[in-house]
């Protein structure tokens, strides 16, 4: 995924994936600007080469899908141990004012692996 600078707005597109080397939000929004209609968003991450998720993004500046349509956001290769995942999707709850649901998938390594099994063993008690 690149980061440009999209002016076009497509109205019709309501299912976007994005296959991206970091949990960029930078890139995330300036897409987002240009789907005002988009109900539901598939981010798929490499985490192995995070990026830096700094983004000033204003809370004034409205976002058209974030405010009346992003239903659903699906991320993929999730990296809970790294805050730029974890902020990447804080800025959905926070923004997405109808969002019903969010799909979490996380890396499938030993060390998730051991954390979703002492996860479930804790649901049991």
């Amino acid at each position: 995924m690149f980061a440009v600078s999209l002016t076009t707005k497509m109205y019709t597109m309501k299912i976007l994936a994005l296959d991206s080397i970091g949990p960029n939000l930078d890139a995330v929004i300036d897409f987002l600007k240009c789907f005002p209609c988009l109900e539901k968003l598939h981010v798929i991450s490499h985490p192995q080469k995070a990026m830096n998720n700094v983004r000033k993004f204003d809370p004034l500046e409205q976002i058209e899908c974030l405010e009346l349509h992003l239903k659903k956001v699906v991320l993929k290769n999730y990296n809970a141990d790294k805050s730029p995942s974890v902020d990447f999707a804080n800025f959905f709850i926070l923004n997405a004012k109808v969002l019903e649901e969010m799909e979490i998938g996380v890396l499938d390594d030993g060390s998730y692996r051991c954390m979703c099994d002492k996860w479930m063993r804790d649901q049991h008690r």
